[in-house]
């Protein structure tokens, strides 16, 4: 039996390979509520060249995605900036879709969701946590060389690097009380999230040997999580989002006091006020789950839902409440 479906599967693509686009198309959607058929010809058409096919697969990884797949939602997240590049082109896309009251309205919903999608983030970065317990290569440390090797920590060189990502963030010079206005605690495009990158990955290579860098560490973590959207494609939650804000929680936990003797950089010069009110209102709450949920507050922040919190605390817009984007 099982070979008998291989057959038949093998001679379905050998069929589908030799149409064209239009009608590869057209048996998608005699066969709509066949998701298996739709992955089948989206692989067909994945093998076929020009913006044409590019465009129709696309377009069904799309319909693959709303209809609840993760791989394809996944897909279609990295897809998105080629489909806005290939929906411009207007002729093509009619020459696709307008025949077909099906394909019109498909591609009515992919525009509404690429419309939706934050632009700041081309694709939402892909967060993988490995649990401490699976790390099982034992790093060195300085206890292992001793005395006899001479190795010494050059904390000038190191204060000079801190100082020279502090500045890059604020946007400044190092010596130079100037700084740029659309730089430091703010999140308006993609060259933002780039900046606000850069800072964070100089922090994590400088916070065991930099104190100071903690604290910045913890603040930058729980801004930027609280200023990306909630909501990924499909509505999904920002598992990006969860992620720097369990990350910047977990940091307070251990490193607070350093984070209050630099909090004064949320001055007005550096960020608008309410960046405090954010940051603050995820403290409070993660503060009021520790003290309800000790048990699970022992685990560490892995158990806080702070996403899911923080959209049940947004307050309700006529019936509904906010689509959580930040």
């Amino acid at each position: 039996m099982t070979d008998e479906l291989t057959t038949a599967e093998s001679s379905l693509r050998e069929e589908a390979a030799a149409l064209g686009v239009d009608d590869i198309l057209a048996l998608c959607y005699a066969f709509q509520h066949k998701p298996e058929r739709l992955r089948l010809y989206l692989d067909v058409l994945r093998k076929k060249g020009g913006e044409r096919a590019q465009f129709a697969s696309c377009l069904i990884c799309f319909d693959l995605a709303r209809q609840g797949d993760p791989v394809f939602q996944k897909e279609f997240a990295y897809l998105a900036d080629t489909m806005r590049v290939l929906g411009d082109k207007r002729e093509l896309v009619l020459a696709l879709v307008a025949s077909d009251r099906y394909l019109n309205f498909l591609w009515e919903m992919c525009q509404a969701q690429l419309d939706e999608a934050d632009p700041r983030f081309a694709v939402e970065p892909a967060v993988e946590t490995i649990p401490a317990d699976d790390l099982i290569v034992d790093l060195l440390s300085d206890a292992d060389f001793g005395d006899e090797f001479g190795i010494s920590v050059d904390h000038g060189a190191l204060l000079t690097q801190f100082d020279e990502a502090i500045e890059a963030f604020l946007g400044g010079e190092v010596g130079m009380p100037i700084y740029d206005p659309e730089a430091g605690f703010r999140l308006r495009h993609d060259r933002d999230v780039v900046r606000i990158e850069r800072f964070l990955q100089a922090l994590q290579s400088l916070r065991d040997l930099v104190p100071i860098a903690r604290g910045y560490r913890a603040l930058v973590l729980l801004f930027y999580g609280t200023h990306i959207r909630s909501r990924g494609f499909f509505g999904g939650i920002n598992q990006r989002k969860q992620a720097l804000l369990r990350d910047g929680l977990q940091e307070f936990s251990t490193s607070g006091r350093e984070l209050w003797g630099i909090v004064g950089v949320l001055s007005p010069m550096h960020a608008s006020h309410e960046v405090w009110e954010k940051i603050s209102d995820v403290l409070l709450d993660y503060t009021q789950w520790c003290a309800t949920a000790p048990e699970l507050a022992a685990e560490g922040t892995s158990s806080y839902d702070a996403v899911g919190r923080m959209l049940a605390r947004q307050p309700l817009v006529g019936n509904r409440r906010r689509t959580g984007r930040e």
